[in-house]
């Protein structure tokens, strides 16, 4: 074989280990799309059975400035401790200490919640150690009355979620949660908006009741605005762009 040939063959094969690295890379960051995509799923599988102490051990990361941000309280929990106060303990009490239709009854009876997984826009870092995603997220909850008999509601929230790669394992780093809308299922949204009616005035009253509420919880980080007929629709959450590092972008 000539030097030509030779040399030919060996820069054929440059290119090839090129298109392959390129290929490996492109491969492992849809694993990674997976992988967060099975993540998110798993917290509606938590949440929808109210099993919240299990969901932070298993899909939430375990850095200091983990966070989880509601909109709806106007809130945002920094720190395990923090959100286990508040995701876990207070949530529990909440559900326990709601009214139950008959006696005999489990508290927490007929509480239910289904959220579910729509339109997502995933971002994984250049450098593969962290990832950025939205979603909406239309479902609906069940909640008693004064009198314990179930309510049914429409509930849609919006989503914005860092994720942070722990032992390889991709986890909930910050987690924004945005309340949309909800009406009772009877009402439609767009009336209880122009009525000013919020479905959830009990829930509100009882999070502002509770003592820990200062304590374990700051201002929120995220603007964002719920559903209303006198507001012109704008993109909230914001929308992860592709980026190197999380040095480089914003933090939900």
């Amino acid at each position: 074989m000539g030097n030509d040939a030779f040399e030919k063959k060996i820069e054929a094969m440059e290119q090839r280990l090129v298109y392959l690295e390129k290929e490996n890379k492109r491969l492992g960051v849809a694993k990674d799309v997976h992988e967060i995509q099975n993540v998110m799923s798993w917290h509606e599988y938590y949440h929808s059975s109210l099993s919240h102490a299990e969901e932070l051990d298993a899909i939430w990361a375990k850095t200091e400035d983990v966070a989880f941000e509601e909109a709806l309280f106007k809130a945002r929990f920094v720190g395990l401790d923090s959100i286990r106060k508040y995701y876990v303990d207070w949530m529990r009490s909440l559900f326990n200490n709601m009214p139950t239709a008959k006696e005999g009854i489990k508290p927490g009876s007929g509480v239910a919640f289904m959220h579910t997984l729509t339109t997502p826009v995933i971002e994984v870092a250049e450098d593969g150690e962290t990832a950025k995603a939205a979603w909406y997220s239309p479902g609906h909850l069940t909640a008693p009355r004064p009198d314990g008999t179930p309510q049914a509601f429409w509930h849609w929230d919006k989503y914005g979620v860092d994720f942070l790669k722990e032992d390889g394992q991709w986890k909930i780093w910050h987690f924004f949660v945005g309340r949309f809308f909800s009406s009772p299922y009877e009402k439609s949204w767009a009336n209880c908006a122009m009525d000013n009616e919020e479905p959830y005035a009990g829930i509100l009253q009882a999070f502002q009741d509770w003592p820990l509420r200062e304590e374990v919880s700051s201002k929120p980080w995220n603007a964002f605005d719920e559903y209303s007929p006198y507001k012109v629709a704008k993109i909230e959450p914001r929308v992860p762009q592709p980026y190197r590092t999380f040095s480089e972008t914003f933090s939900y």
